[in-house]
């Protein structure tokens, strides 16, 4: 394969409009790569001068270690909990990610869930499939309309939710420490000093939060707890983000009255999880982002950004901006 173009590894089979950006500016290898795409002979990670990647995979400094010709690595989508921010910066490795291309269709699939769980779609349609058409306890739902809306986080994906909500009068309500209140109004919620008190309001319980220490297990036993009963939890950011037992615990006893659940603590989900076969969840396989257009937004988006840094422009999204004047090259 000829020197002069890079070697770019991809985890994730990138989209149409993506493969043609990066066709004559970088060999490809990966998982997924078409043949006609693909250098031959292919190369790993660890040969690799960037890398497009997801979520199944974790990248760390034995990671960066492994692969000395890496120079910038892109993670799809917002969340990048999985890539070792400071480990690549101290191994010269550029971090960014793709935080605008998810925004449209994840808060799609958040409303969605939110549908799907209070109208029990989902039972409506096994029974339906399984010929039994009479309505009973087991299908009956309950309007959004006039409902509370509670969003944990309020970042652009929560933002595009307040939108919707407020078209089927969902009353919106939001708590996020790192926003100010005032820009939580602007957007159209009403915000809330603390997370108890957006919870002892709450009918519809929306999870919009990035994972961290201080966010693993956020909603739990005492979380759950303080909502008022027989409401409803959309998990559509992270899956430590809840106590999936105290989740199952509150749909057994009642508190909860459904959940959407798109991320899980462990991915794939186990497919005797109780989650997984609980009668009053919406479970999905991480799949919230997962559209033709929301794939093409940010995979172009990735190969823009991992072709900058190999042209020595550093890329808009950044995730550690001090490290770029120690970045390899």
């Amino acid at each position: 394969m000829p020197e002069s173009l890079p070697l770019l590894w991809t985890e994730v089979p990138l989209h149409a409009d993506a493969l043609e950006l990066l066709r004559g500016r970088a060999w490809l290898s990966g998982p997924g790569v078409p043949a006609a795409d693909a250098a031959n002979p292919g190369f790993e990670f660890e040969a690799a001068d960037a890398g497009i990647v997801g979520s199944r995979r974790l990248y760390d400094a034995s990671a960066f270690a492994s692969a000395p010709r890496l120079k910038v690595i892109a993670r799809t989508g917002i969340g990048y909990d999985n890539v070792d921010v400071p480990a690549a910066s101290a191994a010269g490795v550029c971090a960014v990610n793709t935080p605008e291309a998810p925004t449209e269709s994840t808060a799609e699939f958040a409303v969605a869930l939110m549908f799907a769980v209070a109208r029990r779609i989902a039972t409506a349609d096994r029974n339906s499939k399984a010929g039994r058409w009479q309505l009973d306890a087991t299908v009956m739902g309950f309007d959004l309309a006039d409902k509370t809306l509670g969003l944990v986080g309020f970042g652009r994906i929560a933002r595009r939710v307040t939108e919707m909500a407020r078209a089927i009068r969902l009353r919106v309500r939001a708590f996020d420490p790192f926003v100010p209140a005032s820009a939580i109004a602007e957007a159209g919620a009403v915000p809330c000093v603390s997370l108890p008190e957006l919870l002892a309001c709450t009918q519809v319980l929306s999870l919009h939060a990035p994972l961290s220490p201080a966010t693993r297990r956020l909603i739990g036993a005492e979380q759950l707890a303080r909502l008022p009963r027989g409401a409803v939890l959309i998990n559509t950011a992270r899956g430590p983000l809840i106590d999936e037992a105290a989740v199952l615990a509150a749909l057994e006893s009642g508190q909860l009255a459904g959940a959407g659940i798109d991320v899980w603590e462990t991915e794939p989900a186990a497919s005797d999880h109780p989650l997984l076969r609980h009668p009053k969840v919406v479970a999905t396989p991480h799949m919230a982002a997962y559209t033709d257009e929301g794939r093409r937004r940010s995979h172009v988006a990735a190969a823009e950004h991992v072709l900058a840094a190999l042209r020595g422009e550093p890329p808009a999204t950044l995730l550690d901006p001090a490290m770029w004047s120690r970045r390899r090259r």
